[in-house]
């Protein structure tokens, strides 16, 4: 009886201790994003990976003992719920940190080696209300931070209306209820969303993205993307 109990309680220590361990990376990545790099420095990219894999082996025994209790003749009902609980959330945690540590070795060590300011993503998600959407844009400076990087991004939106090739500034598409704004400065990465109002009869299909930086040296970035189907903003 007493070796039966002693599971749970067991089970319940090691969640707790995953859970510090998850919750220490999420303070590190968090940093990072505040503008305290731990990603540039070797050693330190090193440790977060190890970590991960400290917790993804810690999740694994977590699923293990979870397997034993559920086959014990002595259960805890209370316990082997909060231990279940535990385990979930853990596991959507190593999803995200995995996710995150993924964009950040992209943004330190790109795989096709081009340092400088690049376009990392653009999305397109319906908002609220008709023929509004939201637009993210993300930029990046690769491999090298030792300075910010400053500017200006324009986004123009073209498409058909009335069988008409027609093209629109998205600064005036944007909500009137919502800031907007076109301006950059980071060191790492930075997004800028635009919440849009299309006109009537509008059917957006490109995006172009032209981005002017503030240094004298630093060549101005064009680039086009698709607007997305309706079934590809649906899968996002």
């Amino acid at each position: 009886m007493t070796q039966g109990r002693s599971k749970p309680i067991a089970i319940v220590v090691l969640a707790a201790l995953v859970a510090a361990g998850s919750l220490y990376l999420a303070f590190e990545l968090g940093r990072f994003q505040s503008g305290y790099s731990v990603l540039d420095q070797r050693r330190e990219r090193a440790a977060s990976v190890e970590r991960l894999a400290a917790e993804q082996a810690a999740s694994e025994e977590l699923r293990r003992q979870l397997a034993i209790v559920e086959t014990g003749s002595e259960i805890d009902a209370e316990t082997y719920t909060q231990v279940k609980s535990t385990l979930s959330e853990l596991q959507a945690r190593i999803q995200a940190q995995e996710e995150e540590l993924v964009f950040y070795r992209g943004i330190v060590s790109p795989q096709d080696r081009v340092a400088g300011l690049r376009i990392q993503s653009l999305e397109v998600l319906p908002s609220d209300g008709e023929g509004r959407y939201l637009l993210r844009l993300l930029l990046v400076q690769a491999i090298v931070h030792s300075r910010s990087v400053s500017g200006t991004v324009k986004l123009q939106l073209e498409g058909v209306q009335d069988g008409q090739t027609i093209a629109f500034d998205v600064a005036d598409l944007v909500a009137a209820d919502v800031p907007y704004d076109t301006a950059y400065e980071f060191r790492y990465f930075q997004g800028l969303e635009a919440d849009l109002r299309l006109p009537f009869g509008f059917e957006p299909q490109r995006v172009k993205v032209e981005i002017w930086p503030n240094e004298a040296r630093a060549e101005r970035i064009n680039q086009t993307f698709d607007w997305p189907s309706a079934d590809e903003r649906t899968a996002e």
